[in-house]
């Protein structure tokens, strides 16, 4: 949990040291409460930067996934690299979930599960995003991925992709790269459909 202080500018709230408006922030979402403890429903932040960017990335992916996440969740934060960081966040697991429900209406899957505990000691990369029909590593990304995770995973899985939802940068030494998966899911359930019957 989290607390951060606000002042009411207008009609927004803006962060301030010695602001009279608490916002908490956990896992289940926010609060904000008042100086007499009496907590505010009715309540929107202020922008701090270029929050509105990501902003319509966020809107544009719950139009078309039918996800939807508490923005507030990420503009709760004082700050514009943390608001950045939780929107981001919010816009992979908005992907992610929109990624599920797809395979899930076709292919047994797997979620996070564990392929590794750790080898020699050391701590690995060891929860792809999901695994289909027991075969097939895919993993969900919005943004960057890291490499090293990718080549670990495809120790355990040779077959496997990265799926972004619009265009993105990806040079996977195994796997494959599946580019703007929200206007077109079928290149992937293709693909998997080939080697699940291969």
């Amino acid at each position: 949990m989290q607390v951060f202080l606000y002042k009411m500018n207008g009609n927004k709230l803006v962060p301030h040291d010695n602001g009279d408006i608490i916002v908490i922030v956990d896992r289940i979402g926010v609060k904000v409460f008042n100086k007499n403890g009496n907590e505010i429903t009715n309540y929107s932040f202020s922008f701090l930067g270029d929050e509105s960017l990501l902003l319509e990335k966020l809107n544009e992916l719950e139009k078309i996934t039918g996800v939807k996440v508490d923005v507030n969740y990420a503009l709760a934060y004082p700050d514009i690299r943390s608001r950045r960081l939780k929107l981001n966040q919010l816009i992979g697991y908005v992907f992610e979930e929109y990624v599920f429900s797809v395979l899930s209406k076709y292919y047994k899957v797997e979620r996070n599960k564990k392929i590794y505990d750790y080898i020699y000691g050391m701590k690995v990369h060891n929860k792809p995003d999901f695994i289909v029909e027991g075969k097939i590593a895919i993993e969900a990304k919005v943004g960057d991925y890291n490499n090293e995770q990718i080549r670990e995973y495809e120790k355990k899985f040779p077959i496997g992709a990265i799926v972004f939802p619009w265009s993105g940068n990806c040079k996977a030494s195994k796997w494959i790269c599946f580019y703007y998966f929200v206007k077109d899911p079928e290149r992937l359930l293709r693909w998997i459909e080939f080697y699940i019957i291969k």
